[in-house]
């Protein structure tokens, strides 16, 4: 078994930008998923997502209001970040970060188990470090390579996850979590299942720290999930992994 991989990125206490796009065209164009055992997974309508959001990724994070990004920040010479008021002059190693474990190596193979070739069940994990004033943790997972108008494909959106909780054990769905519909058209999880014979693609999957509860119901479409995860999430932290059939 592989050693769980940890994937670290700095917390923001700020002001989030969320990056709209409009419109689900062309995507229709998406064939159904062979599952290599007779059955197809029905592609999604795009009438039945009228918007979408892009997830927020770490530059999209608008550190001091101004347009300055975690990138642009300098380290001073006591160790903490200029502009970052929770970091300055911290000792090297004393400040944790948000991170979020699985069970593959970050940007490594995602295993059969995870996709529609075998269980096409959720991977186990868990985050540790959840920011301050972090009340639910969120997960989505996506394509990052079948994207259409700047929205990848989504395989899975979770909210309503006890950020005290640490872990998710694999294929569960806690009491009080609340799922989105995603682009199979399923409520719940849909594995990596790419056209056979592409090359490998890309999957992200994302933990989010939310400072409010989302106030959706099981069954909502993953865009309207995504567009509320990007006005409520005050951290992030992702891991990739590819898959081919």
């Amino acid at each position: 078994m592989r050693a769980p991989t940890i994937r670290r990125v700095h917390r923001r206490t700020s002001t989030i930008l969320a990056s709209t796009v409009t419109g689900l065209v062309g995507f229709a164009a998406l064939t159904a998923c062979d599952t290599g055992d007779g059955k197809q997974l029905a592609p999604y309508d795009p009438a039945d997502y009228p918007s979408q959001t892009v997830p927020p990724t770490i530059d999209e994070f608008d550190v001091d209001g101004a347009g300055v990004l975690d990138s642009d920040l300098a380290v001073d010479p006591d160790g903490g970040l200029d502009g970052d008021p929770d970091r300055a002059g911290a000792p090297d190693g004393a400040i944790e970060s948000f991170d979020l474990a699985v069970p593959w190596l970050d940007g490594g193979d995602i295993d059969v188990r995870h996709t529609c070739d075998g269980l096409d069940v959720a991977p186990a994990l868990s985050w540790g470090a959840v920011p301050a004033g972090t009340v639910e943790i969120a997960l989505a997972l996506v394509d990052d390579s079948a994207v259409n108008e700047g929205q990848p494909f989504v395989h899975w959106v979770i909210g309503g996850l006890d950020p005290a909780e640490i872990a998710l054990v694999e294929g569960d769905v806690p009491p009080g979590a609340l799922q989105a519909l995603n682009f199979f058209g399923d409520v719940g999880y849909g594995g990596p299942c790419p056209p056979p014979g592409d090359e490998a693609h890309l999957y992200r999957l994302t933990a989010y720290a939310l400072n409010q509860q989302l106030e959706l119901a099981d069954g909502d479409l993953a865009t309207e999930f995504l567009d509320v995860i990007a006005t409520l999430a005050i951290a992030s932290t992702d891991v990739t992994g590819f898959y081919r059939r």
